[in-house]
């Protein structure tokens, strides 16, 4: 019995790292280009101007999402210079085509399409210590005078643009203006006045500041918004898929650690 001889095995003529380094080129070539928009008035931890660097951004928001948008084959670019309102416009209108922290409302949902919830916060009613208020609900809110900040949504709170004075650019002028007497109130979650400054000062403990419940409001939500429709919308529900995956792995953990220490996510 004759034995075939086996016909010689073929090597490869390319060192393996020249071949990792060309699918590498390949990948990024075929990286989809989108954008998103955020607002780095939103401060540490979530997105803020790097000092030093202010056409940079920085942030939890930035270290979250960028890799997971490139785990989908987009390469993200983030802008940073328009306020909330139009940032969301933008979107709506298809010039942007996401963006990064937007809570949910009636009237957003019948122009954007909404990720899963990626963090949620606790509702507050603020107050002067001196001029407590008796909130049973958020109806009780329109008995007084509230202030809140632009381009914010308050529908959670039964609020509209007609019901606040949305003059503040920021937390902390809501608590300036509350305490100087400009507004009997404000409304906001527990999370975001602890987050002011990443808990370096205790706002929560400012003299003459007091908060309380709202009970009858549902607890809103951090989620990634794109146009209803579009091929950004499409892409949302692997986006969530990517976010959980982040989160089983820790990752999502790291990044908040490294832009908010020690504070909760």
């Amino acid at each position: 019995m004759t034995h075939r001889s086996r016909p010689p095995r073929r090597r490869w003529t390319r060192p393996l790292a020249a071949l990792l380094g060309l699918a590498a080129m390949a990948a990024t070539a075929q990286a989809e280009p989108m954008t998103a928009c955020g607002e780095p008035g939103l401060g540490p931890p979530w997105l803020y101007r790097t000092p030093g660097q202010p056409q940079q951004l920085s942030g939890f928001l930035v270290d979250l999402w960028t890799p997971l948008f490139a785990k989908l084959g987009v390469e993200l670019t983030l802008i940073g210079n328009l306020p909330f309102k139009r940032c969301l416009r933008a979107v709506e209108s298809g010039e942007i085509d996401f963006a990064l922290a937007a809570y949910r409302d009636d009237e957003r949902a019948r122009t954007l399409a909404f990720s899963a919830p990626y963090k949620t916060f606790t509702p507050q009613v603020f107050y002067r210590a001196t001029k407590p208020l008796q909130v049973a609900g958020r109806a009780d809110l329109k008995r007084w005078r509230g202030c809140g900040k632009n381009g914010a949504s308050y529908a959670h709170y039964g609020l509209g643009p007609g019901d606040l004075d949305q003059g503040a650019r920021n937390d902390q002028q809501l608590i300036d203006k509350l305490l100087v007497g400009r507004c009997d109130y404000f409304v906001e979650e527990l999370e975001v006045i602890a987050q002011l400054e990443l808990g370096k000062v205790d706002h929560l403990a400012t003299p003459g500041l007091a908060h309380a419940p709202v009970p009858d409001v549902p607890a809103p939500a951090f989620h990634v918004v794109a146009a209803r429709g579009s091929a950004a919308a499409a892409l949302l529900p692997r986006l969530d898929a990517a976010f959980t995956e982040a989160l089983r792995k820790g990752e999502v953990a790291r990044h908040w650690r490294r832009h908010a220490g020690q504070l909760p996510y």
